[in-house]
């Protein structure tokens, strides 16, 4: 027997420890023979050989069923014995750990067949006892022995029976016997009554409900935590006290054959009440944390909580949370809890009513309404398409409601071929549906005594926008064909091939866009045109093909076309073709087959175009039907969409007018509701971005034509509109362009307003405290016109000068007063006027009736307008220009004689060069002259191009405008550094900075600075202010930017910088000559070009320097004489160049006069000025000052000097 049980023990662990390995590695069944032990897996529950592992760090954790098959040589007090002996944990290879092993059944032949015992905790289920009949007895669903040996099936633990807890009621007469039974009674009987039950267990019995028979009736007492139910206690009455909506007796038997209620089953109800407040909403309601919130919150719980639980008996106490506040009215949403289905709320409600009307919210008893949201529709149900039909279900709180009514918005419907409701008017199907059943869809009818509201917005899909390419014709240049397709996100799209056999399909369904590229061999198309129709289908979420659209393209290899073009195809001269909109657009475009006069070729011209942001095109559907709650959010959609196209949309007519729609539908369903600072501030970020400088040219446009002028009126509206349903709170706002302020007062109103306080605005008295909101707008002279009873359209000799200034106050004003900076001071003729809505049929435009100029005293910057109008207004500065046709004419005038003298200095030059450039320096003087004249004169014609450019009060052309201006710059700084370098050469000559230089090396200096310092500086100014559009100015002239970015300081810096520099070497070079010997070295026929460089550069640095001092002056000034000064001394500059810097030169004449045959005129003036000082300007001071400064020195050195030819010739050659 030892030898038998080691052998056993061997053979089991062999068994034991195999089949756990072999279930770790290879997880599947195996079966292990001996000789004389078989080992099999069995699992007694399904999900016992599941692997549980949730995480890596956790272990894996396996429960193994084997059966063993052993001789009956091998006691079983053996085999025990050995499992009671193992240590457990045990530990095996590859970290697995064996914690627990047990005996669950036993298996024995006898004389009656195979009998399968359970040990320990194990049991055979009741199915296992019932199939194969249990040996023993059957207890609680389980017995401990069957007669067979169940195949795959073993002992489970008794903690895993399935166990189901059942409450049965047991409804006993009144007669006297059983009334007078005791709970123990009762129990005893209870426990006798099932305790044969093989499957039943009497766990607990407990008396519920106790009803005796008095003199008045029934009364019906619970049970020890039993409780009747408040509408019971309501309904029979109770008979003790009610505590949390319950009762312990009730005088009556319940005739529905309802019980006590266990406590811990105690039912609760939450419900959704609307109550409709008499007060204007306000939009802070909406914000949990403003102070109205929670006023109106704090009222609302504390009536609702001390009304209901002294009227509603199954309320529960401090239950009451608000929802929401929303529009209509002011609607209060809020939850209470209550114990029973059943109420009577008409008596709550009327005391409810009473009492917060007397805490100051009005609210009439019948403002009430139990409401359900959202369970009209299933969203699981999917979408609604357009034509499809939409069920509606009202899901009633009693199925036994007599009389139910379906509204739309608010409007009862009645039943018709569009509306139809089942028998019961619990159903209602809407037919065909299209964009106009958006909307509010309610069922009402009555329930506890008040209405019973059941609601959902409903939402139809928009029929598609489909954006395709049109039909056309390709030219056969072995290009590919490229199809686009784009409609509704909630739509696919798919392109297909119309063929002999049917449509054969070419893309994948896809969403928003679908795009097809098809290649073309030029060998299919040479000799006969390939022609195809392509069909993009839309289809809806459910695959229904909703609509498709065929396009036709015909590839040909005809060039008999005159404008060919991917977009539009081939067309002939004045052909007209329809072209698709972008991927992000929705609309079409159409061109006209032009000859371009600047190239001399036909192209195709966009002559209208109609594609608006598909982005701004939902939110134009949805706004049809925008309901007050959905303000908020569906502004700060707006918003978005318009910042993140940006560019786009101030550069698109179609798009502009698309955002002002939806400021206006924003506006218009504002108007039921105080808006509060969040709603208001993107509102006018909204704003800024239509109107900001950028979009200046599309508002042009849009004041021009007839279909679009009123545009810029109603932008200006809608915002009035706004400012006008603001909250009761004062507040300001400040965003990049515009400033908005909400003040209240009750007297004399005074403030600086606008984003740089341009604007002040000053109302003298009130009667009562009164609120007033102001908005200036910055950049409005961009959006409006300048437009009134004369003039329809926009007058270019007038522009808008200061902020456009809105005040809105909600009582009548007869006296205001408003003080504006002016923005351009070159402006004259001030007006002061209002936008009058009203104008021209509707289309609005400025009118002064009311108001008048009252200037400023000691500022002419600043206007002041006096109004005595009585109602919100929008305050205007618009000064007309003054007349400056004398400016004008000076200017061109001056212009044109500065041209004629800059010709005669080069025909001048050409006729003297050769002669007059014999040595060094008069060589670089006189190519100093001929480049200052040259720079001045390219300058000038640039000036005449650009101001044929662009008219006074008209924006500047970007392109064009920009590269005028650019050589202007360029060549008006190569004027000024040409000085510099006639400086440079004087300082040269005098004090002998750069001995031994040679003319090659002057020349790169002179060039180096005369043009590429020049060059330098106007390129760093375009890539520096070019790109915020900021390089030339905004209108009536072709310049540099002031305004924005003061890029004419890139020229007026280096101008006068130069200028200064210039008036430091005449300095040195004059302290250089007060000093004996210098110049000693100075070659006499170097002299007199010393001397002219000298007059020049005294002479013409303080003229040109003094023109553009008069010139800065112009920007902060609009004074008529400094604005002469400066257009007479710029205008002029080619006329100072030929007398100061040619004609002056004593030299220059007599060599002229020489070759002109006038030597006899010009000697007897020569020898006339020899004998006294010079009548030409300067040039006596210079002739005597280098007599005593330099003749004697040269006189000195052997030269001859006596005579007064000599002494002529030292000073005039």
């Amino acid at each position: 027997m030892a030898i038998q049980g080691s052998k056993f023990k061997c053979l089991l662990v062999f068994a034991t420890v195999f089949f756990i390995l072999l279930k770790l590695m290879e997880e599947r069944h195996e079966v292990l023979k001996d000789s004389e032990i078989t080992v099999e897996e069995y699992s007694y529950r399904k999900e016992l050989n599941q692997i549980r592992q949730e995480v890596s760090a956790v272990p894996v954790q396996y429960v193994a069923v084997a059966e063993f098959t052993v001789p009956l040589s091998i006691l079983k007090d053996d085999v025990e014995q050995y499992f009671n002996n193992l240590t457990i944990p045990i530990w095996l290879q590859n970290s697995t750990e064996i914690t627990d092993i047990n005996i669950t059944a036993e298996c024995q032949q006898t004389l009656i067949g195979v009998q399968c015992v359970c040990q320990n905790h194990y049991v055979w289920a009741n199915n296992n006892c019932f199939t194969y009949p249990a040996c023993d007895n059957v207890s609680a669903g389980a017995c401990g022995c069957i007669n067979a040996k169940p195949s795959g099936q073993m002992c489970i633990p008794k903690s895993e029976l399935p166990v189901f807890d059942l409450t049965i009621r047991i409804d006993m007469n009144d007669n006297a016997k059983l009334i007078n039974f005791t709970q123990s009674d009762l129990q005893s009987a209870v426990y006798f009554a099932y305790q044969s039950d093989t499957i039943l267990q009497v766990s607990k019995v407990d008396l519920t409900t106790e009803c005796h028979l008095n003199s008045s009736g029934y009364q019906c007492k619970c049970g020890d935590q039993y409780f009747w139910p408040c509408d019971k206690c309501v309904s029979y009455g109770y008979c003790d006290s009610i505590i949390n909506a319950t009762c312990g007796c009730i005088n009556g038997f319940p005739k529905d054959g309802q019980f006590c209620q266990p406590k811990t089953e105690l039912t609760e109800i939450s419900r959704t009440i609307s109550m409709r407040i008499d007060e204007e909403f306000d939009s802070t309601l909406t914000n949990t944390l403003s102070e109205k919130y929670k006023s109106h919150s704090s009222i609302i719980i504390s009536s609702v909580d001390s009304v209901y639980q002294s009227t509603l008996s199954s309320y529960k106490a401090g239950s009451v949370t608000i929802t929401r506040f929303r529009p209509g009215s002011v609607i209060s949403d809020f939850r209470i809890v209550t114990t029973s289905n059943t109420l009577d709320f008409s008596k709550a409600n009327a005391q409810l009513a009473s009492a917060l009307t007397a805490k100051g919210l009005l609210v009439s008893a019948n403002s009430f309404a139990q409401t359900e949201e959202d369970m009209l529709y299933d969203l699981k149900n999917g979408k609604i398409y357009p034509g499809k039909n939409m069920v509606l279900t009202c899901n009633t709180p009693d199925p036994n409601i007599p009389k139910i009514t379906w509204s739309m918005n608010d409007i009862n419907i009645e039943h018709s071929t569009k509306y139809q409701f089942s028998t019961d008017n619990k159903t209602l199907t809407v037919t065909s549906t299209n964009d106009g059943d958006n909307g509010k869809y309610a069922c009402t009818m009555t329930f506890n005594s008040m209405p019973y509201i059941s609601f959902q917005k409903m939402s139809i899909q928009p029929s598609p926008e489909v954006n395709v390419n049109t039909s056309k014709t390709l030219l056969c240049d072995g290009s590919p064909i490229r199809l686009q397709c784009c409609a509704e996100s909630s739509y696919t799209i798919q392109w297909s091939l119309n063929t002999a056999t049917g449509q054969q399909s070419l893309t994948d369904p896809k969403t928003i866009c679908n795009t097809y590229t098809q290649n073309i061999n030029k060998t299919e198309c040479e000799k006969n045109d390939k022609i195809q129709t392509f069909t993009c289908g839309i289809r809806d979420n459910a695959g229904s093909l909703h609509s498709s659209v065929p396009v036709t393209i015909t590839v040909t290899s005809k060039k008999s076309f005159n404008c060919f073009n991917a977009q539009f195809g081939a067309g002939n001269y004045n052909d007209i073709k329809p072209g698709a909109c972008d991927a992000n657009s929705v609309g079409n475009v159409t061109a006209r087959c032009m000859l371009n006069p600047t190239t001399s070729k036909y192209d195709w011209e966009i002559v209208e175009n109609s594609c608006v942001l598909r982005v701004l095109q939902d939110l134009l559907n949805r706004a049809k039907f925008l309901r007050a709650e959905d303000v908020p959010s569906f502004l700060g959609e707006i918003l978005n969409a318009t910042e993140a196209n940006a560019d786009e949309i101030t550069r698109s007519t179609v798009n502009i007018v698309a955002v002002v729609g939806l400021l206006n539908s924003t506006s218009n369903v504002s108007q039921s509701f105080r808006v509060d600072q969040s709603i208001m501030r993107n509102f006018l970020k909204t704003v800024d971005v239509i109107g900001s400088i950028n979009a200046r040219n599309t508002w042009l446009q849009l004041n021009k034509h007839n279909t679009t002028e009123q545009t810029s009126s109603l932008l200006l509206k809608s915002t009035e509109d706004m400012g006008k349903t603001l909250t009761n709170e004062s507040f300001s706002i400040t965003t990049k362009t515009t400033q908005l302020s909400r003040t209240s007062t009750n007297g004399p109103f005074f403030g600086t307003f606008g984003i740089n306080s341009t604007t002040q605005i000053a109302i003298p008295m009130f009667n009562g405290t009164t609120l007033i909101t102001t908005i200036v707008f910055s950049l409005f002279n961009t959006v409006l016109p300048v437009r009134n009873t004369t003039y329809n359209h926009s007058q270019t000799d007038t522009s808008i000068n200061a902020d456009v200034a809105a005040v809105i106050v909600e009582k009548p004003v007869h006296n205001i007063s408003l003080t504006f900076d002016v923005q351009n001071n070159l402006l004259g003729s001030p007006q002061c006027v209002f936008w009058n809505f009203s104008l021209l049929n509707g289309i609005g435009g400025w009118d002064s009736t009311g108001c008048e100029v009252m200037p400023v005293v000691n500022h002419t910057d600043k206007i002041t307008c006096k109004c005595n109008h009585t109602t919100s207004f929008s305050i205007l500065m618009s000064p007309f220009k003054s007349n400056n046709l004398v400016l004008a004419f000076i200017t061109y005038i001056g212009v044109g004689i500065s041209l004629i003298c800059l010709i005669v200095c080069f025909i001048i030059e050409g006729i003297i060069w050769k002669p007059m450039t014999r040595n060094d320096t008069s060589y670089m003087r006189h190519v100093s002259i001929v480049n200052i004249a040259l720079s001045l004169l390219i300058a000038d014609i640039c000036f005449i191009i650009g101001a044929a450019i662009v008219k006074e009060g008209e924006p500047t052309p970007e392109g064009s405008c920009s590269t005028a201006t650019f050589f202007m710059h360029f060549f008006y700084l190569a004027l000024f550094f040409w000085m510099l370098f006639s400086a440079f050469l004087l300082l040269y000559r005098t004090v002998v900075v750069f001995a031994g230089m040679s003319r090659t090396k002057m020349m790169v200096i002179a060039f180096t600075v005369g043009y590429g310092a020049p060059l330098l500086i106007a390129v760093i100014t375009v890539a520096v202010t070019a790109g915020g559009k900021g390089y030339v100015q905004e209108d009536s002239a072709c310049w540099l930017n002031w305004k924005k970015t003061k890029a004419i300081l890139a020229f007026v810096i280096p101008a006068l910088t130069i200028v200064a520099i210039n008036f430091l070497v005449l300095l040195v070079v004059l302290c250089k000559m007060l000093k004996r010997g210098v110049g000693a070295t100075t070659q006499p026929d170097e002299k007199h070009t010393i001397v002219v460089i000298a007059r020049c550069v005294a002479i013409l640095t303080p003229l040109f320097g003094l023109t553009w001092g008069f010139g800065i002056g112009t920007m902060v000034s609009s004074a008529l004489g400094l604005h002469i000064v400066f257009a007479i001394l710029n205008s002029l500059q080619g006329f100072f160049i030929l007398v100061f810097a040619v004609l002056l030169d004593s030299k220059i004449r007599e060599e002229l006069a020489g070759k002109l045959s006038l030597r006899n005129i010009s000697s007897n003036r020569t020898r006339s000025t020899s004998t006294g000082p010079s009548s030409s300007s300067g040039q006596g001071f210079f002739d005597r000052f280098w007599r005593r400064n330099v003749y004697h020195v040269a006189d000195s050195s052997g030269i001859a000097a006596a005579s007064s030819s000599h002494s002529d010739t030292f000073v005039n050659t």
